[in-house]
């Protein structure tokens, strides 16, 4: 399938900024973003990007990386990208419940001291939602994302939702942030998750 025939982006307005959301074409092979849904985090001084997958979980409970942690038996770990998989990080939308956050989207933050997030989830339980976790990151060196986007790879949503972003997970999720893309995409929601299976 030729989605560049399908969806042509101006190049003078394709600009990937810190909250906008990325989601992956549907028929995008590579296996850590294959209909995936990707937060941009920040830009680098020499202008890459880094993100979080979002809608990718994992097999990996929070308890699995911190044994002591009782109450972490259930919170799942979800897969930020490829990058440094073993470095864990936080998306919440839990305002300024913690010191040193920062808000990428409107009601979406990242960063906290783990000590109060143990305590916060100790004292409030774990609810989808408000907090989700994830092992590694995805990043793109300069001018890497721009051509991407360029190609179809990716569909920018620069008003991203940020009310939701940390509920659901997998394919169900990213079919909803292509819906949020409007008519232009709804090719994108029939083609099968596995062609070669039809």
């Amino acid at each position: 399938m030729n989605l560049e025939s399908i969806i042509h982006k101006d190049p003078s307005i394709v600009n990937p900024q810190k909250g906008d959301l990325l989601i992956a074409e549907p028929l995008l092979k590579d296996p850590y973003f294959n209909r995936s849904v990707v937060l941009l985090l920040d830009e680098d001084e020499q202008h890459g990007h880094l993100g979080l997958t979002l809608n990718k979980i994992t097999p990996v409970t929070l308890q699995d990386l911190f044994p002591d942690w009782y109450s972490a038996k259930d919170i799942p770990v979800y897969s930020g990208g490829p990058v440094e998989s073993d470095r864990l990080f936080m998306l919440h939308a839990l305002g300024d419940v913690f010191d040193g956050s920062m808000e990428i989207a409107p009601g979406l933050y990242v960063g906290a001291n783990l000590d109060d997030v143990i305590d916060y989830i100790n004292r409030h339980n774990y609810t989808e939602g408000d907090i989700r976790f994830f092992l590694g990151y995805s990043g793109w060196s300069k001018d890497q994302l721009t051509s991407e986007i360029l190609g179809n790879t990716w569909a920018l949503n620069p008003a991203a939702n940020g009310s939701d972003l940390l509920i659901g997970n997998e394919d169900a999720y990213w079919r909803r942030e292509v819906e949020r893309l409007g008519e232009k995409y709804r090719s994108w929601l029939v083609v099968p998750s596995n062609p070669s299976l039809n």
